[in-house]
């Protein structure tokens, strides 16, 4: 049996014991502190070797210290190292969840890297513990408009080498984290639409147009997309939406104006062309629509001064010259037309020297030889370009009027119907076969 004053002595030692190890946990823990604090101290002042070692001593100190591994993530992040800033990020997440700031330091991180995908992840992490903190719900917004500036760069790189599929592909990936903006949405339709998909071209265009309802370019791309399919009345419908929302931008004016003329309601389309060349008399593409559309409406005169002044600005433009010689054939000038005949096949056949399957430049060169009376050499041509390009309606139209120069009536007239069988209902090729019928016996 232990004697009393013994068993008091036990009691005694183990009473220490308790109070040194209480005494020694409250000073580990106050010198944990201590040394956070002056990493702290060292951090305002910028000395962050130093800040580094406090937060090092005082997390070894108390490895749970989230705010330790706060304040050497944030030296790690000032000095660049962002592993090791993200790593003690995550540290300080995996002790206090709910620390708005860690989140939002954590997604700066990867940010710098321009890892944005990292970055919306942790935003939106933080977000679904910390749903109205404002601070995370306006980093979410910055992140994002990084993320579409650098994918909307980094696609165009894409795209401008010939990687549509690739360039699809990334912006779709941005969608899957940030909402879309307008400019995106009609990037996005735009590859779509360069890539023969016209039924998505036309989602994204519509997105667009949704978050900004005055984006004229989108209502553009929405009248090409169906102007390819063949539906004029939708692609009249946005071509006049561009022009209303921008009566000075002569491209939109332009593009009406061509598509009236398509539709051969030239007088509805002079003004429009003749607005687009007051706003830019230097550019031959809308020199050269205007005096087309002059040309068609049966206004020689002004057809001829029109192409005078696209002779003065470029005189080698394509077909042009051809044109012209039409014009003389219908005023009876015969000489002056088999001059400009040959001009364009001067014009044309230089440019066929560097670029020889060009099939616009082989149309045009055929037509010129028809008309001064190379007709066998001109079919030659034209019957391989309807064969390498079996959708070219220019050729098909080119390649009647060569049979009918051969006296070959019917394959004119088959020439013609094919032509029929690509276009969007215009009249003329309906009244040529009209004529071709009437030859028959």
């Amino acid at each position: 049996m232990v004697k009393k004053p013994a068993a008091r002595k036990v009691i005694g030692y183990l009473l220490l014991v308790v109070l040194l190890g209480a005494f020694a946990f409250l000073a580990w823990g106050k010198l944990a502190a201590f040394f956070c604090n002056r990493g702290n101290y060292y951090f305002e002042q910028m000395d962050y070797q130093k800040a580094a070692a406090s937060y090092k001593n005082s997390i070894r100190m108390d490895p749970g210290s989230w705010m330790a591994h706060l304040g050497l993530a944030d030296v790690y992040r000032e000095s660049g190292d962002y592993q090791g800033a993200a790593r003690e990020y995550k540290k300080v997440l995996s002790i206090n969840p709910l620390y708005a700031r860690a989140y939002d330091s954590l997604a700066h991180v990867y940010y710098e890297e321009a890892n944005y995908e990292e970055a919306l992840k942790v935003l939106l992490q933080g977000q679904k513990g910390i749903p109205s903190d404002q601070k995370l719900i306006e980093s979410f917004k910055s992140c994002c408009y990084a993320y579409l500036a650098d994918a909307l760069n980094k696609s165009t790189e894409l795209f401008l080498a010939k990687k549509s599929g690739e360039a699809i592909l990334l912006l779709e990936n941005l969608f899957v984290s940030c909402p879309g903006n307008a400019l995106a949405y009609y990037t996005l339709g735009y590859y779509y639409l360069a890539d023969g998909d016209y039924d998505k071209a036309e989602i994204y265009l519509n997105k667009s147009l949704g978050i900004d309802p005055q984006f004229n370019q989108a209502y553009k791309l929405l009248s090409d997309i169906y102007l390819y399919k063949r539906d004029m009345d939708k692609s009249l419908f946005y071509a006049q939406k561009t022009v209303s929302l921008d009566a000075s931008d002569p491209a939109a004016l332009n593009d009406l104006g061509l598509l009236l003329m398509r539709l051969e309601r030239y007088s509805e389309a002079i003004p429009y062309l003749e607005r687009a060349v007051s706003l830019a008399p230097e550019n031959a593409d809308y020199v050269y629509s205007l005096a087309s559309v002059y040309r068609d409406n049966k206004m020689s005169a002004q057809a001829l001064e029109g192409y005078r002044k696209l002779g003065a600005l470029k005189n080698d433009y394509p077909n042009m010259h051809n044109d012209i010689a039409d014009i003389y054939i219908v005023l009876g000038k015969p000489d002056q037309a088999l001059s400009e005949y040959r001009q364009e096949i001067k014009y044309s056949g230089e440019k066929l020297e560097k670029f020889p399957a060009d099939p616009v430049l082989l149309n045009n060169y055929a037509y010129a030889l028809n008309g001064i009376g190379g007709s066998v050499k001109a079919q030659q041509i034209v019957e391989g370009l309807v064969l390498a390009y079996p959708r070219y309606r220019q050729a098909y139209l080119t390649l009647s009027k060569i049979y009918e120069k051969m006296n070959k009536n019917d394959l004119a007239l088959k020439s013609l119907e094919k032509a029929k069988q690509l276009s969007s209902g215009e009249s003329f090729i309906d009244d040529e076969i009209s004529r071709f019928k009437t030859k028959r016996p």
